[in-house]
This record gives C-alpha cells, structure tokens and sequence, in this order.
C-alpha cells in the first residue's frame, strides 16, 4: 500500500483518559499503541500540552501552559518543534530576532506600554508588581533571589527553599543584568546617555515680544494662580 504525505493508514482511534504512573495525565484520542489525534497531556508539574499528536509524539500544531502562566504555540515534526512563539505571563510575545524590549530608545516595561507611563515618585522598578524586596547582597534572578554567598536561587516568600544552583554562566549573566538589593556609583556609562534632542537650539523660535505676546503670557500667568473656580466666579 502506498502512503502519501507521511499518512498512515486508517487506525482505530477512541477517546481515552489515563492516568499515569508518573504522576501525569492523558485526556484525548488513542489508537492501539498510544496518543494519536487530538489530546490534553498534564505533566507532574502541571505544564498542560495541548494539541495534535501522534504515535505518542506532538505531531501538528500544538501549545504548552506553564503554571506561572508562560505560553508556548509551535509546529511539531515527530515530536520536534519546527515552529514557535512564546508568550510571556504577561502577554508580551517573544520575538527571537531583533528583539528590542526594554532596551534603548524604549525602556519601558510592558506593563508600561499597556497602561501607560506612571508621574514621577510612582515609577516602576520592575515589571512583576509589587516589587520585591531584595535582601542586602543578593540578587532578583526573576524566578527567586540568588545569593552570592551560597551562590544558590531561593524563592521569594521562603529564602531556606533552593530552587536552583545556577551555573558560572548563568551566575554572571544575573549580576551583569539583574536588579540587586544595594546601591553604589556606576561610573560613567556611555550608552545611558539618551539624546532625544536633535535640533540645534541656536535655530529654535524665540518668543516674539509684541503685545500680543505680553498678552498671551499675562493671561497664562493670571491663570496659573487662580482655580478653576475662582477664575469662573471672577469672570
């Protein structure tokens, strides 16, 4: 028999929940070996994997959750992602090339590009609301606080729970680019210099100083120190 487009033939397929020895857990179509056609698979961890499988493998089009809500939606091969895009909690999509977020010209968090710059005083240290509170010397990893001294990741509500022991690499990379919990001069750095000015300020209009203008300035000053009820009373 000959089979076009990597098809097999007709199997017998039926709707089956499982529950696994591993703790995970398989809700969707089986055929007489394993998962094939459209499933649910619940790991220990409670990452749920949706999407078209076959022989056991994610095979088609298929998305991952992550408890923490972190998304991924791909193109599966034979259990091998050809095609994908992940999601932040948050909703900011991840681009693998020419990735700009949170970097010059545009610092803003996603947060603040959803709802808004915050004035002066409220601004936001960091993405994930509210803030968390670094301990002296250590550092926000963003999934915990990393230590230098027992060079250890711990959670953020209880500092005896170790959840990961980064690597020489890893541990570079959060003390060049995380958030830590003390203060001291930087120096000078060149690439926070942000020149949003272009024009030349010689070339730039001058206020005229007729009358008009007196005017103009009189009105704005007379305003300015009065509310606004009292101007409407004193009209």
């Amino acid at each position: 028999m000959t089979m076009e487009n990597d098809e097999k033939p007709d199997e017998i397929e039926m709707f089956r929940e499982i529950q696994f020895v591993t703790g995970s857990r398989y809700k969707g179509m089986w055929n007489a070996i394993n998962k094939t056609g459209i499933g649910r698979y619940v790991t220990p961890y409670k990452v749920v994997i949706e999407g078209e499988f076959r022989d056991g493998m994610l095979h088609g089009h298929g998305s991952m959750y992550w408890p923490r809500g972190q998304r991924m939606d791909a193109v599966w091969n034979r259990g091998k992602m050809e095609q994908r895009r992940y999601t932040f909690a948050d909703g900011l999509s991840y681009r693998e090339n020419d990735w700009d977020y949170c970097t010059y010209p545009d610092r803003r968090f996603y947060k603040c590009v959803v709802n808004g710059l915050k004035p002066a005083g409220e601004v936001l240290k960091t993405n994930d609301q509210p803030t968390k509170i670094i301990p002296p010397f250590c550092y926000d990893s963003g999934t915990g606080i990393f230590d230098l001294n027992s060079n250890c990741v711990t959670s953020y509500h209880n500092c005896k729970k170790v959840l990961k022991i980064p690597t020489a690499i890893e541990s570079a990379w959060i003390k060049n680019n995380c958030r830590k919990g003390w203060s001291e001069p930087t120096g000078h750095r060149e690439w926070l210099h942000e020149y949003w000015q272009s024009a030349d300020f010689a070339t730039l209009s001058r206020v005229s100083q007729d009358n008009d203008a007196g005017i103009w300035w009189q009105r704005l000053t007379e305003f300015a120190r009065y509310s606004s009820t009292d101007v409407m009373n004193k009209n």
